[in-house]
């Protein structure tokens, strides 16, 4: 059985090494982001909101890691992971509770967790903080 995943805004799906990565978050100013609806994956079972990029700070963010745009990328803040859903049902009551709801708020993201995969299970592997070194 897959351990549960927790709520949270997938920045990156890939990392460039630890120190570049150190380097790159403590260089760029926090992220300035915006939730709005909550919605539903067609493919799969799951729930997330939709996040908005105001300020363009997640997609600058983006290019300078990984060197390109990738236009395929949809920010979102998971809520329910496919990993985590027991079954059909759940996924469905979560919907039903969740349908319509709108968050309309600004966050500002201010570090990174970066988990490796181990043995089939997450561990933490490094927590930089944005803005270290940004003017």
């Amino acid at each position: 059985m897959a351990e549960r995943i927790e709520s949270h805004l997938t920045v990156l799906y890939e990392t460039p090494a630890p120190l570049e990565l150190d380097r790159l978050v403590s260089a760029t100013p926090p992220l300035r982001l915006r939730a709005r609806e909550i919605e539903r994956w067609t493919s799969e079972p799951g729930i997330f909101v939709a996040v908005l990029d105001p300020y363009d700070d997640l997609r600058r963010f983006r290019i300078s890691a990984l060197g390109i745009d990738d236009p395929a990328y949809r920010p979102h803040i998971t809520l329910l992971h496919r990993d985590s859903v027991t079954s059909p049902r759940q996924a469905d009551e979560a919907w039903t509770a969740l349908r319509g709801e709108r968050l309309d708020a600004d966050f500002v993201v201010t570090e990174l967790v970066v988990y490796e995969e181990i043995g089939g299970g997450w561990r933490e592997a490094a927590r930089p903080r944005f803005g270290l070194d940004a003017i």
